[in-house]
């Protein structure tokens, strides 16, 4: 994708030249303090730019703030990690020692 918007922007630049070096016709503009003598597609790319430039930048920032403003609901929307507690070593309480087994006096009763 990035490909054709490189290839884009360079045949459109490569168009603007084409237009601007094929227009030889000389206009002058008249200002206040002095008179500005160009080609006419110099004026005409002028003008282009005058009112691209300042719409290409508020979407630019547009575009800017509203990724920073996904991102941070985004971040609000993801659950919270909260750790487990790892198990606890607590001592066990000591077994009682079984009783001892032999073969006389297996019947508390009768002592056989």
């Amino acid at each position: 994708m990035q490909f054709i918007k490189i290839l884009f922007w360079v045949l459109l630049l490569v168009a603007t030249f084409i237009f601007w070096w094929t227009n030889e016709a000389r206009a002058s503009l008249d200002m206040v303090a002095a008179v500005i003598e160009a080609r006419v597609s110099t004026f005409v790319v002028g003008a282009f730019l005058l009112g691209f430039l300042p719409t290409w930048l508020l979407l630019r920032g547009s575009k800017w703030r509203l990724q920073r403003r996904i991102k941070t609901l985004e971040d609000a929307a993801r659950p919270a990690v909260v750790p487990t507690p790892a198990p606890s070593r607590a001592p066990t309480p000591a077994a009682e020692p079984a009783p001892a087994v032999s073969s006389v006096g297996n019947d508390p009763v009768t002592g056989v």
